[in-house]
């Protein structure tokens, strides 16, 4: 059983047991990880003359889910933003250097930071938002945090400081209405529409009441302008947002066949029957790819190609017993260039094996100099591993499975949450005793990769030069568990 069914299974139990006495009321602590779920990173100038910040510092955002309910099912969710280059190893105690700290509702999802702009080391940085430019909040430095609580139904807009620390005021937390179910992802979209600047959050809804595909709309720019948009059937599992062509896409959670959807954000939704519906299109995914469930998404720096993550499952089990039987992930590259209808194409160009589980997919940073091959980092929950595409070569470049020594999975059991950024090679980590020297040598690219795995409470922190990627290493395992 994947995390997903899991968490869905856990929350019939809570409804099955009752009042909301039957869960401590007990607060976590706001300096361990416990079942983190959702990274996302931002990263911060340099502090000339400060020991650790002098080339560059980064803040990692980390969404604790309280899976198991060991605290108060309100409030037992907390969003951590820590510094990970100053946080401990969790071999030396993993004490986490924790800048700041939010009490949430259970069963976080996904991760947003929305800032003004990128810094001069990673221009694609997925923060700049520069709608958010006279946020005041952001004018001073800081950023917006966008994350949602899958248990209580809230999603929650913070203000997040310059140095890290988070508020979480008035009008903070929105609750959603009892039809949209399950909170879960979200793709942020800057821009301007009608004229007025807006920068939108979507949320994807992972159940819905008679199955409507829901997708709640925040613009963070105005407090209350929050609307629930009907994308017809089937609930909704994530999106991403194709600036080249101004196109949101979104996958379904529904397993077998369900729908594959984009639209325009930025064009007036129509009322149907008192519904917000935009004028979206799209088709069962199966007419493009049959046998699979699309899952997470990432798009080529250009927004020609979409990387879909798909479940492959056994279509005539599932014609035959309606019932869905995994048979491994894969990796699918659609091409995007858009039809006579300015439609995109939608045409498979390639379909790589990857892993069991269907965890997340981040596009690395662009790289320095021409024609460079983009990489792809892809989580897998179920085989506790990560693997990294080379788009060139539409392949598997390398996996980091298991501890030749221990038999282990070396990242920990279930890996999901993802967060990827270039760093500069002098923060490169310095070794620690049981890990392998970092690879990133100055005067070349370095990058670095998060990995939180759900069920070790622990963020795995890799960095390689993506010029050698077979070399990637883990370097250190920030934090630790209650």
């Amino acid at each position: 059983m994947t995390r997903i069914p899991k968490i869905v299974a856990l929350l019939a139990f809570g409804m099955a047991a009752g009042c909301r006495d039957s869960y401590p009321n007990q607060q976590p602590p706001a300096n361990v990880l416990y079942y983190p779920v959702g990274l996302a990173v931002r990263q911060m100038p340099p502090v000339p003359g400060t020991p650790g910040k002098e080339f560059g510092w980064s803040q990692l955002a980390v969404v604790n889910s309280n899976f198991d309910l060991r605290y108060d099912e309100q409030t037992g969710g907390t969003v951590l933003v820590v510094d990970p280059d100053a946080s401990q190893d969790q071999t030396l105690g993993g004490e986490l250097a924790v800048l700041g700290s939010m009490g949430v509702g259970s069963f976080g999802g996904e991760v947003a930071l929305l800032d003004a702009g990128c810094q001069p080391g990673w221009p694609d940085c997925p923060s700049a938002c520069g709608t958010l430019a006279a946020d005041p909040v952001v004018q001073a430095g800081g950023a917006r945090l966008v994350t949602a609580s899958r248990s209580a139904q809230v999603i929650y807009r913070m203000g997040m400081a310059a140095d890290g620390s988070l508020t979480c005021g008035d009008g903070c937390g929105y609750p959603l209405p009892i039809e949209r179910l399950d909170p879960y992802g979200l793709s942020t979209t800057c821009g301007t529409k009608g004229g007025a600047p807006v920068a939108y959050v979507f949320v994807s809804h992972l159940q819905a009441a008679n199955n409507i595909g829901w997708l709640t709309r925040m613009n963070l720019l105005v407090g209350d302008d929050v609307v629930g948009l009907v994308l017809g059937d089937n609930s909704t599992y994530t999106s991403v947002y194709n600036a080249a062509d101004d196109l949101l896409f979104i996958t379904s959670s529904v397993a077998v066949n369900a729908q594959f959807r984009w639209f325009n954000p930025f064009v007036t939704v129509s009322d149907v029957n008192g519904f917000a519906v935009p004028d979206y299109s799209g088709q069962l995914f199966g007419t493009f790819l049959a046998g699979a469930v699309a899952r997470d998404m990432a798009l080529s720096r250009d927004g020609r190609l979409l990387y879909v993550t798909v479940q492959l499952y056994d279509l005539t089990l599932a014609a035959q017993t309606g019932l869905f039987f995994s048979q491994g992930g894969a990796l699918a590259v659609f091409d995007l260039s858009p039809t006579a209808f300015a439609e995109p194409r939608m045409a498979l160009l390639g379909l790589e094996r990857t892993c069991l589980g269907a965890g997340q997919i981040r596009r690395l940073p662009a790289r320095s100099g021409v024609g460079k091959p983009e990489l792809f980092a892809i989580t897998c929950d179920v085989e506790g591993a990560l693997a990294l595409y080379d788009a060139d070569a539409g392949r598997v470049v390398k996996y980091v499975g298991l501890d030749t020594t221990t038999g282990l999975p070396l990242l920990g059991l279930s890996p999901f949450g993802l967060a990827v950024e270039p760093v500069d090679p002098r923060r490169a980590t310095v070794p620690v005793a049981g890990y392998d020297a970092s690879p990133c040598t100055v005067g070349k690219d370095c990058q670095r990769i998060y990995v939180a795995s759900f069920l070790e409470n622990w963020v795995n922190v890799l960095e390689l030069d993506p010029d050698e990627p077979t070399a990637i290493t883990l370097v250190k395992r920030i934090g630790r568990g209650p």
